[in-house]
């Protein structure tokens, strides 16, 4: 018979961490990412691997074609054996925007009809681009190491008024609700403009995450919890969350 766990030994050391990590372009996705566990992997979609220089990441880029999504689904097996061996600590896929073009070539690819324009039609390829997404990144989800899925953000706007009536992850119909569903962090990254340390000097541009919905922007922290022991913006590397994790915990501890 199998032994019961409980869940009072459930903390951050003892479970593996999985972030969906979203934010407009330009705002510190890979920078969040690349400070991660190593060593590490990176689903290279975006074919920008500048932002992890340095850093012990393995990755493979994948080309937009249909070819380039046959060959991911190659290599995630590969990643799947490479991780329940121990050989990484963390898997990112980075990002599921140009992921989301290149399954479309692959069902364009598997499906000849096209619209009257001469392109993808809604209830035939979009359909296969869901299906394709939401079981690959199911599987990556459910890899023994921490996971960071990163997506860029699409603002919904009023047809008639143009006023902003939502902000979602860019992804193909309601994989924009699924996915962020199947994890327990949800953060948003942005940036602020902060007052220079020494007077003359220009403002200075720092990244943060948010782990809290603040208007239309989502975002939630299953780590965090009902004792709110994250604030609701921490720097934006993945010591720094650690570390607000581990000071209001200690806070809650003291309260006792």
């Amino acid at each position: 018979m199998t032994e019961r766990q409980n869940a009072k030994d459930v903390t951050p050391e003892s479970e593996y961490i999985k972030i969906f990590l979203t934010g407009d372009y330009g705002t510190g996705k890979s920078i969040f990412a690349q400070s991660c566990p190593t060593p590490g992997y990176v689903f290279d979609f975006d074919g920008r691997m500048m932002s992890y220089r340095g850093k012990d990441f393995d990755y493979d880029t994948f080309q937009l074609s249909a070819a380039g999504w046959v060959e991911f689904e190659k290599v995630l097996r590969e990643v799947k054996k490479d991780v329940e061996e121990g050989k990484y600590e963390t898997v990112i896929v980075d990002s599921t925007t140009s992921m989301t073009d290149i399954a479309m070539e692959r069902a364009l690819q598997l499906d000849p009809k096209r619209s009257a324009t001469g392109g993808p039609i809604w209830n035939v390829h979009y359909m296969m681009v869901r299906n394709l997404m939401e079981g690959k990144l199911r599987q990556i989800i459910n890899f023994p190491c921490n996971v960071v899925v990163i997506a860029h953000l699409n603002i919904v706007q009023d047809m008639d008024t143009g006023a902003v009536i939502g902000v979602e992850p860019l992804l193909t119909g309601q994989l924009s609700q699924m996915i962020p569903g199947y994890f327990g962090e949800v953060y948003l990254s942005f940036t602020k403009q902060v007052a220079p340390k020494k007077q003359g000097d220009k403002l200075e541009t720092v990244y943060y995450l948010r782990t809290v919905p603040r208007g239309h922007y989502k975002a939630r922290s299953v780590l965090s919890g009902i004792d709110r022991l994250l604030p609701d913006e921490i720097p934006n590397n993945y010591e720094a969350l650690m570390k607000a994790y581990k000071e209001g915990r200690d806070r809650k501890e003291v309260k006792k």
